[in-house]
């Protein structure tokens, strides 16, 4: 792949006016020259290899099916059949620690949930609140504007660390950090990816391991505001899509045959979905494997996607042909996955969406298979219920209030927690 520098034309249109620190606006702010900007990577094509599905577990004979009637189970131990969602239960927040700027957070190898700091920094959940620093990158991040570290993902198997952030020239940056028998070895790191951004927005940088095992990186249209570069619906950038790499596969890594457009010359490989705003944050449901993403608005609305994830490769969310249901520029793409929820930018559901997870936890029953959001202008956080069809059933507020949301993280054991880019770490209990 040639290198990837965009140099990017005046702004077409105007910015919403509110002023944010967080990847969570479209404020039209272009990045400041900040010394020799560095080479992209790759600079040459990736290579392409072909990842092996996990084998499916051998059938158990034994195993109590469904059109078994005469094998019910009776085991104490059975999985208990959770409840029908019920947006009405009462919640609190409970602070478990605070950090100058929670950006997100992962489980590690070891189940504890490691915290990223805006600033830099990578800490572990402790009993005490937020530990010691396991990794620190504040000399290689800037925090001006929209930037900073943005994410971080653990390696299915445990062995690398990732970091998603922006360099000191506004880079959109991801760093590989080795894990030797379960311990972080924060000098021991090497640059996976770097993309030169045009804009100091709109860098989305939000980090996941996905069900296959390989590396997703959500990135926004370059800044801005209207999506001056047509980024969103550009297949030669990796600006405005949903990415997907192998990160141990190549030189600094690989893509996947089974991407979507490693066969299309004019392409970028990574990509895997593509239309995107500013997806600030996406997750993946951990029983069903939807892939959810929150998608920052331009002036009119703010969207929630949900795709199954065998439909997930190469589709088209639309921007910036559309905003949301609406059309922004020129027509609706034939191809355009429309949200499953969307509300009014800057009405009183809030100005900028904060993506957040399906609850898969113990704790609260009653939100099992709710996903979880809320927003950065608005802190209450939210409850949405989507049927098989993906048809919007319910939407509520939920009664407990995280401040400056911007990211929504989960324990080992599925219990979710809020952080507020004020500084607080709060799980969401029981009342």
């Amino acid at each position: 792949m040639t290198n990837r520098t965009v140099h990017a034309p005046a702004p077409t249109r105007r910015s919403r006016p509110i002023e944010l620190v967080a990847a969570l606006l479209a404020a039209a702010v272009v990045a400041a020259a900040c010394g020799e900007q560095p080479d992209d990577l790759p600079v040459e094509r990736p290579p392409i290899v072909d990842v092996e599905p996990e084998p499916e577990p051998e059938p158990d004979d034994d195993a109590v099916t469904d059109d078994d009637p005469d094998a019910l189970a009776t085991d104490d131990e059975a999985e208990p059949r959770a409840p029908e969602p019920d947006l009405t239960v009462a919640l609190t927040l409970t602070e478990v620690a605070t950090l100058d700027s929670p950006t997100a957070g992962a489980v590690g190898p070891d189940g504890v949930l490691h915290l990223a700091d805006r600033a830099g920094t990578v800490h572990p959940l402790t009993e005490d609140g937020a530990g010691e620093a396991v990794v620190d990158l504040s000399a290689e991040t800037t925090t001006e504007s929209e930037r900073g570290l943005l994410g971080l993902a653990f390696a299915a198997d445990g062995t690398e660390l990732y970091l998603s952030s922006t360099d000191p020239n506004g880079a959109s940056t991801i760093t590989a950090v080795a894990i030797v028998d379960g311990r972080i070895r924060p000098d021991d790191r090497r640059t996976l990816f770097r993309l030169s951004q045009p804009y100091a927005n709109h860098n989305g940088g939000d980090l996941h391991i996905g069900p296959d095992d390989l590396l997703y990186l959500g990135l926004g249209d370059g800044g801005s505001a209207g999506d001056p570069l047509d980024a969103g619906q550009d297949l030669s950038t990796p600006l405005g899509a949903l990415l997907r790499i192998d990160p141990r596969g190549g030189d600094p890594y690989a893509v996947p045959s089974s991407n979507p457009f490693v066969d299309e010359d004019d392409a970028a490989p990574e990509i895997f979905a593509y239309g995107l705003r500013n997806p600030w944050r996406f997750s993946f449901d951990p029983v069903t494997d939807e892939l959810w993403i929150a998608d920052v608005g331009q002036d009119s609305r703010e969207e929630i996607n949900r795709i199954a994830f065998e439909e997930a490769a190469g589709a088209n969310f639309g921007w910036n042909r559309m905003e949301g249901t609406l059309p922004f520029e020129g027509e609706e793409p034939d191809d355009h996955v429309p949200p499953v929820y969307e509300y009014e930018t800057r009405g009183p559901q809030g100005c900028a969406v904060t993506g957040g997870v399906v609850y898969r936890g113990r704790a609260i029953p009653e939100l099992t298979g709710v996903y979880l959001y809320a927003d950065y202008c608005n802190g209450t956080v939210r409850g949405l219920i989507v049927d098989a069809d993906g048809e919007g059933v319910e939407q509520r507020e939920l009664g407990i209030d995280g401040g400056q949301v911007v990211a929504f993280a989960t324990d080992a054991d599925g219990e979710v927690y809020v952080l507020d880019l004020g500084g607080a770490v709060q799980r969401i209990d029981a009342a």
